[in-house]
């Protein structure tokens, strides 16, 4: 009697330790596979190729959309609309990763965020202009925006005046705040679905 309980409990403290070391495992591997996904995408991000995409569309310059379409439409700029199209995919490409919970604020680091923040003080406006008009391009990444920008504020306050706005923009840009973008988003969603 004494034998068989003392079996029994020696058979639950080895099912108890391969438990643990399983769950070690896992964890293990779940590390393995972010750092796996954040070096694929600080290998794409950190390409000479992908830097002169970003500063191309940071050069873009335009009055309203019909003029950037002119200007920057694929049959007339080819490069300059793949720099815009590439990038603008690759923020998309983040946005997804974080709707589907692969990723979260503090895994993208400081330069990604960054990148996204100024990317949306450049395009924020061109974004919303073609939401009013009703073709918005990628309506689907801007909550994932509004989390960036709200993130960012918090982390850099003094890259914000008191009214929200992005200090670090042209001064002619208009800066445009997500919340905006999510009301024309909700606005577009529901013509959509009515």
């Amino acid at each position: 009697m004494v034998e068989a309980s003392l079996v029994n409990m020696v058979e639950t403290i080895g099912i108890l330790v391969g438990v643990v070391i399983a769950l070690i495992q896992l964890r293990d591997m779940e590390k393995t596979r972010r750092a796996q996904l954040y070096m694929s995408l600080l290998d794409r991000w950190n390409t000479k190729e992908f830097s002169e995409q970003r500063y191309e569309v940071y050069e873009m310059e335009w009055t309203d959309v019909d003029d950037w379409r002119e200007k920057y439409n694929w049959r007339n700029n080819r490069e300059i609309y793949a720099s815009y199209n590439t990038f603008g995919r690759s923020i998309l490409g983040l946005a997804e990763l974080r709707r589907k919970g692969l990723i979260d604020m503090d895994f993208l680091d400081g330069m990604m965020l960054t990148d996204i923040v100024n990317w949306w003080a450049h395009i924020g406006s061109l974004e919303k202009e073609k939401c009013e008009r009703g073709r918005p391009s990628w309506p689907s990444h801007f909550p994932f925006i509004m989390e960036v920008v709200e993130y960012d504020m918090k982390r850099r306050p003094f890259s914000y005046d008191e009214n929200g706005n992005f200090r670090v923009r042209r001064p002619d840009e208009t800066w445009v705040r997500p919340e905006e973008m999510m009301q024309l988003r909700r606005e577009i969603l529901q013509q959509e679905n009515a």
